[in-house]
Order: C-alpha cells, then structure tokens, then sequence
C-alpha cells in the first residue's frame, strides 16, 4: 500500500482526465453541421480526429515523421477527418477555427474544485501530451490553477515514453518514487509506474483505452496504487 506521505507530487494527464474532449468537440462539430445541413456522425467524427492524432504522433516519436506539437498534429489531422467526413464542408480559415476547439476543452465537472482542493497538499502539475498552449488556454477556460504546467513537446520524449516521466522528475526535482501519475489511462499509468512513478486511475465514463477501444480498465485496478470511481472519490482516497 502506498505510503501517501511520500508523495510530493501528483502529475495529470488531462486530455480526457481533466478535460472532456469528447462532449467539446461534438458539441462543435454538431454546431457546425447543422449550420450546413451536413449529415455526418458526429462521434465517428470526433472519435477519428483524436485517435488520428495519436497515430500521428506515434510516427512523430519515432521519427517518421517532422517533429510537431499537438497543435499542429491537430490542424493536419482535421484535413484527414474531413476527408472522410466530406458532408462537412470548411474553408481553410473555417479550418484553423475549428482547431482551436481543442484549447477551449471543457472540464469535466467534478475536476476543478478537486484540483483545487489537492494543492493544499500536494504540488499538482499536467504532464501532457498536449501543447503548452492547450493546456494553459484550457486551464484558464475553465478556472483552474496549476502548480506548473508540463508539456512533452518540452521534454526528451512524448509519454508514454520512458524519457517524457524521468525527464519531468528532473524538472520537479523529485524522486519519481514521490510523483504520483493521475489518469483516466491504464497505458499512461503503467508506462508512469515502469518509470518509478506511483499511479493513481480515476475513472471517466466514455472514455477509451486506447489498446482495446473500451472505456473498460485494460488491467485489473489492483494493479494501481489507487483506483477512484471519480475526482471525489480520488480526493477522498488522497487526502486521507
């Protein structure tokens, strides 16, 4: 059992964890068809411009592809999205607005108050995949005040790399053994935890593995140091 008194620090993911992309860019995208009269699935839609961007940056962390942020990744991904998605017709200006949906992402609506409540103890910063900018323009969207703010496209390598978790410890000055990863994302915890970090698995309804395409926990939950049913639940096991 892991001894919370050791804890120094709590990392987040927070493109699904903190933040509900999903429901934003549907509820953006839904917007937009029905402006046009366009018939289009707009959870395919937004399902294929995130896992899109995944498989993009995939090829980007082993260099077959040119060395990109999320945002960009994004804006040439939507150009893929669109491509199938082709009842949904924008301009290139029409196109670069769109993009920046993924920096007004909305919180989901247990999330800020728990942050909040977690730096009275501990030191509470994003460890993301996503850009600088997204991360803070979303943060600022919705109230929400970091610690500090982690962006991989800072560090030596993106998650789940093993370098992106030591790489931040350093930055953190602190052992990994005292930073605790918190996400919706069994890969990005155990990817955390292959790299010293303790894990902590909240729970987001909807939300897909990305190794199985099921909101289902890949592992079992007993593989984590904590496993919370939602943010109330994961202060209440973090703060006791």
């Amino acid at each position: 059992m892991v001894d919370l008194n050791q804890i120094k620090v709590l990392t987040w993911d927070i493109g699904g964890t903190v933040f509900d992309w999903r429901g934003t860019v549907q509820d953006e995208v839904g917007n937009l068809a029905k402006e046009q009269g366009a018939d289009i699935d707009i959870y395919q839609f937004a399902s294929d411009w995130r896992y899109g961007m995944f498989d993009m940056l995939a090829k980007v962390r082993k260099g077959e592809l040119p060395h990109m942020n999320a945002d960009e990744i994004h804006r040439k991904m939507l150009d893929i999205v669109l491509e199938t998605h082709s009842d949904l017709k924008l301009s290139n200006d029409k196109r670069d607005q769109l993009n920046t949906i993924w920096r007004r992402l909305k919180a989901w609506d247990d999330a800020p108050a728990v942050i909040e409540k977690l730096r009275s103890r501990f030191t509470v910063v994003p460890l993301t995949v996503l850009s600088w900018s997204i991360g803070v323009n979303c943060s600022k969207h919705n109230g929400i005040s970091w610690d500090g703010l982690l962006s991989c496209e800072f560090l030596r390598q993106y998650k789940p790399d093993p370098g992106a978790y030591l790489h931040a410890a350093e930055l953190l000055d602190t052992d990994p053994s005292q930073i605790m990863m918190c996400a919706a994302h069994t890969r990005d915890l155990r990817s955390a935890m292959n790299a010293g970090f303790k894990s902590a698995f909240v729970y987001r309804a909807g939300e897909k593995s990305l190794e199985t395409m099921t909101d289902e926990p890949t592992v079992p939950l007993e593989t984590f140091d904590i496993a919370a049913t939602d943010f109330n639940d994961l202060a209440e096991k973090l703060l006791s």
